[in-house]
């Protein structure tokens, strides 16, 4: 038997597209109409954009704040984010003092609503690239339309840069350039001034990845074979790198034009840097505790600051699952079950959308249900995720 899944939109790029399109001196139509709660917040806010509006609702979604902040300060418009769940005590640091230090005004740190006045003024803007992406995409998104040039120098290693690649391959669907240079500190991006954003009358956006990962790790630990199509094998997404990761712990994988299946198969641990790909920390977690041996999931202290603390989160599921997990400052070591079960049991969404996905998965190597208190949290990105559980009859154990 072979289940098939036709995969979601790339949340991560329709982000990126919904607010280029919203600044686009023509009209572009963004092809990607899927409720995800994250996806359905950016669409609100930019409607609010178009529209001369103050009051945007970012619902959960880091990216539509951190990406529309920078932007309605470069278009000198006072702006007030609303923010649910843990988003106001997410970080904002750097990017919250370099708005200031470059004219804009901002509520204290912490605070709900976050309001943003006065008029972004151009200049060098200085990120560190170990903390989060979105500061960078949202900068680079918003300094084209200011009336100097700047820059964008990024000091230190750069982490999850693909999500950067992601936001210049939109950038330049919309006209938009930059230069890039390479320096003893780090990685700069000059952006030249009064740049105008002119896209394509439709974009197409392309699947994505971060919630395939679970589908083809599903693939992996189950007992049938899936494939999942829709998706661009040759993408800048990082969490592309899904495929490569499931062939170093062994599993039998099958790419094909615009789809990959995965065979169920007999796993062996190895060890992942989750720098470049924090959000596939779940899943991998899936991989390694299938597996035979020790695996260790490393450079990942970022997963500490999505919607859960993600490396406390798998820790806790995966033990209350039975499994054995041994957490670390910065990462996971987990020892695998060699073919073995979980024996199941009622665990904590953590309100977090990608560690609901990875216990409903949990549940195709469990002897009893697995409970998932708050399961509707992966609406925040993949509503109808049990559906196509359901529907495509992948035997999870789920309660």
């Amino acid at each position: 038997m072979s289940i098939n899944i036709e995969i979601i939109p790339s949340k991560s790029y329709a982000h990126r597209a919904l607010i280029c399109a919203a600044l686009s001196k023509n009209k572009s139509r963004v092809i990607c109409d899927f409720p995800s709660k994250d996806i359905m917040a950016t669409k609100s806010c930019v409607e609010v954009l178009r529209k001369g509006g103050t009051l945007l609702d970012c619902g959960e979604s880091g990216s539509t704040l951190r990406f529309l902040l920078p932007v309605f300060g470069a278009l000198g418009r006072k702006g007030i984010f609303m923010a649910e769940g843990k988003l106001p005590q997410r970080p904002l640091s750097p990017l919250y003092e370099e708005l200031e230090k470059h004219g804009c005004r901002l509520s204290p740190k912490g605070e709900n609503p976050i309001v943003i006045d006065g008029k972004l003024t151009t200049g060098d803007f200085k990120i560190s690239g170990d903390i989060s992406s979105q500061y960078i995409s949202g900068l680079m998104m918003a300094l084209p339309l200011l009336e100097g040039n700047s820059k964008i120098e990024i000091e230190g290693k750069v982490e999850s840069a693909a999500y950067i690649e992601m936001t210049l391959d939109v950038l330049a669907k919309y006209d938009i350039v930059w230069i890039k240079k390479v320096t003893k500190s780090g990685v700069t991006y000059e952006i030249p001034y009064k740049q105008v954003f002119s896209g394509p009358e439709e974009f197409y956006v392309e699947g994505d990845w971060s919630a395939a990962a679970f589908w083809l790790c599903a693939g992996a630990i189950g007992r049938e074979k899936i494939t999942v199509s829709g998706l661009n094998l040759k993408s800048v997404q990082g969490d592309r790198q899904i495929v490569d990761i499931l062939k170093g712990y062994g599993a039998e994988v099958l790419e094909n034009e615009n789809a990959v299946t995965v065979f169920p198969s007999k796993l062996q641990a190895c060890d992942v840097d989750l720098s470049q790909i924090p959000d596939l920390g779940p899943a991998i977690a899936l991989l390694a505790v299938a597996a035979e041996g020790k695996s260790r999931l490393k450079n990942g202290a970022r997963l500490r600051l999505k919607e859960s603390d993600r490396l406390r989160a798998i820790t806790k599921t995966l033990k209350v699952l039975g499994g054995k997990v041994k957490e670390k400052k910065d990462g996971l070591i987990i020892k695998g079950l060699a073919g073995g079960m979980l024996r199941g049991g009622m665990v904590e969404s953590f309100n977090d959308h990608r560690i609901v996905m990875m216990e409903a998965v949990a549940s195709l190597i469990s002897d009893s249900p697995v409970v998932i208190n708050g399961r509707n949290a992966v609406n925040k990105s993949y509503p109808g995720f049990f559906e196509v559980m359901k529907n495509k009859k992948i035997d999870g154990n789920i309660g």
